[in-house]
């Protein structure tokens, strides 16, 4: 699991480093700005969709279906599965797209009924958002590609994607927006292009394992009718986070110019380790927990899934305490330049810190989540998916009238939290997952962590105002992260942690 797990965690570190990349331009051309909030509420609905299938949410519902006919029915019928649901995805896709063509003034008024009272900011986004309507169909197809090659053991292709459409949008926002009269608009093209090349890099792999086999005899494979009949639980059990923010958006665009764009740039950062790790992880054990299913090996998946868990809060812990001790730092050394002020710098911050809070509860319920979906349990995670989307619309007003801004960002911290206990405490006995173990194992990264934190947060407070330059400040920032790692780890080494010694353990058997 290691193994596998750090090929993927490289390649989604490079894809973030090229998502930073990319963020960080978009706010130097764009800033906080009306043309910036536009693009992101419009990119909010196709972002939620490139989370909900190809970053493995729909991998949750379909890969343990997909697994069990490839297991116990061969190749043959596995490939007749992914052409029926081929067929099915695109008659889905192209009925999106077209429906979106009609009915985007009423999305619009929904997911940023602010936007109403400005003509111009209400048309820009209505003009952004059809634009990169294609980019559903694509992303559709890529996610079912992405699926098919995770069950057979195939996380490289799948995990360049994401390089893939990054590099493709900071192409696109260097040297074709410039050339349209609302730059902006060329940022929304390069999204659809974007995608388009998402869906290619997957086909050669995907004809080399022979699951892109046409048989209009058999399009209405009777998996595609179990598979849709658990997404629509499952997406609301898996991506109740990405529909928080989603709704956090909504009652942004209620609130002064450059709202909607602190709360995507501060999600934009708590996304690095929870893809970086959680999710990593998470594509890892759904295979290997659905076949192990299959064959009835229940006491491997409650150890596999048990070490998994522990590891993962084991440095997403300190993470969430980095990001907190170091908001501002970082939003200025990666966001703080040209039409990005230092008033947005100040208010990303503090989204930041809030929306860091959840960060351990953000990748605990994507653990668990892929933990009941693998075992074809798709109710609990559905009722925590619903309580947590639902405590989030209860909140948001009320926090954002206590605290504006950063009231929105901790109500979706606040009810993550909630959804996790719902699924940490409806784990069933016959899993035997470590209860105790994963407990002792986060309080104590917990604890360390509240040491690094205040290390690194009175490190900074004495160190960072004495820099002036740029690259100074960006050494500081590093040195200070630097610390905290150094201290983090070697507390641990000072009290044993078993965790540091399997990652030890697994970093010595691939050196070897």
């Amino acid at each position: 699991m290691l193994k596998k797990t750090f090929l993927i965690s490289i390649l989604t570190f490079l894809s973030r480093i090229l998502g930073v990349v990319r963020d960080s331009l978009i706010a130097v051309c764009f800033g906080a700005s009306f043309q910036s909030d536009a693009f992101f509420i419009a990119f909010r609905p196709f972002d939620l969709a490139r989370k909900l299938f190809s970053e493995g949410i729909l991998s949750i519902s379909f890969i343990p279906v997909f697994s069990e006919t490839l297991e116990k029915k061969g190749r043959s019928q596995a490939a007749a599965l992914v052409f029926s649901f081929f067929f099915f995805f695109s008659i889905v896709g192209i009925l999106i797209v077209l429906s979106g063509i009609f009915f985007a003034p009423l999305l619009i008024k929904i997911i940023a009924p602010g936007f109403i009272g400005h003509s111009y900011q209400y048309g820009l986004t209505l003009i952004l958002l059809k634009i990169m309507l294609p980019y559903v169909f694509f992303i559709l197809i890529t996610a079912l590609c992405i699926g098919v090659l995770n069950a057979f053991g195939k996380f490289g292709i799948p995990a360049v994607a994401p390089l893939v459409f990054n590099l493709t949008v900071i192409m696109f926002t260097l040297f074709i927006s410039k050339r349209f009269n609302v730059p902006v608009i060329g940022l929304a093209i390069g999204v659809t292009a974007g995608g388009i090349l998402q869906l290619v890099i997957q086909i050669p792999l995907m004809i080399r394992l022979g699951m892109l086999k046409i048989s209009f005899s058999r399009l209405f494979h009777p998996g595609v009718l179990k598979i849709a009949k658990i997404m629509i639980p499952s997406m609301i059990g898996a991506a109740s986070y990405h529909i928080n923010i989603m709704v956090a958006s909504f009652f942004t665009s209620r609130l002064d110019e450059g709202s909607v764009s602190f709360v995507y740039y501060a999600d934009r950062l708590v996304q690095f380790p929870l893809a970086l790790f959680a999710v990593s992880v998470a594509t890892v054990l759904l295979p290997e927990i659905s076949k192990k299913n299959v064959l009835g090996q229940l006491d491997e998946i409650g150890e596999l899934f048990s070490q998994g868990v522990k590891l993962v809060f084991f440095i997403t812990i300190p993470a969430m305490a980095g990001l907190m001790a170091l908001n501002e730092p970082i939003i200025g050394v990666l966001f703080g330049y040209g039409a990005f002020h230092a008033a947005a710098v100040q208010k990303t911050a503090g989204c930041l810190f809030f929306l860091a809070i959840g960060l351990w509860a953000f990748t605990g319920v994507r653990l668990f989540v892929t933990l009941y979906y693998s075992l074809m349990n798709i109710s609990i995670p559905f009722y925590s998916g619903i309580i947590t989307i639902g405590l989030n619309l209860i909140l948001c007003p009320i926090l954002m009238n206590l605290s504006g801004l950063n009231g929105i960002v901790l109500s979706v911290s606040i009810s993550a939290v909630a959804g996790f206990v719902f699924l940490f405490i409806n784990i069933p006995g016959t899993m035997h997952i470590r209860k105790k173990e994963i407990i002792v194992s986060a309080c104590r990264s917990f604890f360390v962590s509240v040491i690094m934190y205040l290390l690194v947060r009175q490190t900074a407070e004495i160190v960072l105002p004495l820099l002036s330059s740029r690259v100074g400040v960006v050494s500081g920032v590093t040195g200070c992260i630097c610390i905290g790692m150094i201290s983090y780890l070697g507390i641990h080494q000072a009290m044993s942690s078993p965790e540091l010694a399997i990652i030890k353990k697994g970093i010595r058997k691939k050196t070897s």
